[in-house]
């Protein structure tokens, strides 16, 4: 499917381009993106004080060369990433778009929160079906 116009070749596609509402379902992913997000990060860093590697290569290099600031910057970029495709695709291909990030943040803080918990001896094992 075919983004939205290029607001160079139609003037009126401009206000579109600009104007891009936020409908309610995109209000409900939004929400639970970024709380998904925070709860990523705490728990990254949770992870780092008990003595956990960073599993994401992008991430571990950029800690690596900046610290934690790395870990900010790759989180910032994303959200910049995420905030383009939501503005750039048509409503419908931006449900689809936010929704796959939320699922996928959603499934790094549960893997998170497990791991976590294994290493502090919390969980035992954990049945994967």
């Amino acid at each position: 499917m075919p983004g939205k116009a290029n607001p160079e070749t139609d003037e009126s596609a401009v206000t579109l381009w600009w104007e891009h509402h936020l409908s309610h379902t995109h209000a409900v992913l939004w929400t639970v993106i970024l709380v998904a997000t925070v709860g990523d990060i705490l728990l990254t860093m949770t992870g780092f004080t008990v003595g956990l590697q960073e599993g994401n290569v992008v991430v571990s290099t950029m800690l690596a060369e900046f610290g934690l600031a790395g870990l900010w910057l790759v989180k910032f970029g994303a959200m910049l990433w995420l905030v383009a495709g939501w503005r750039l695709l048509s409503e419908h291909n931006a449900t689809v778009f936010l929704a796959l990030f939320a699922v996928v943040t959603l499934a790094v803080v549960a893997y998170n929160a497990v791991t976590i918990l294994q290493y502090r001896g919390v969980i035992t094992a954990v049945a994967v079906f």
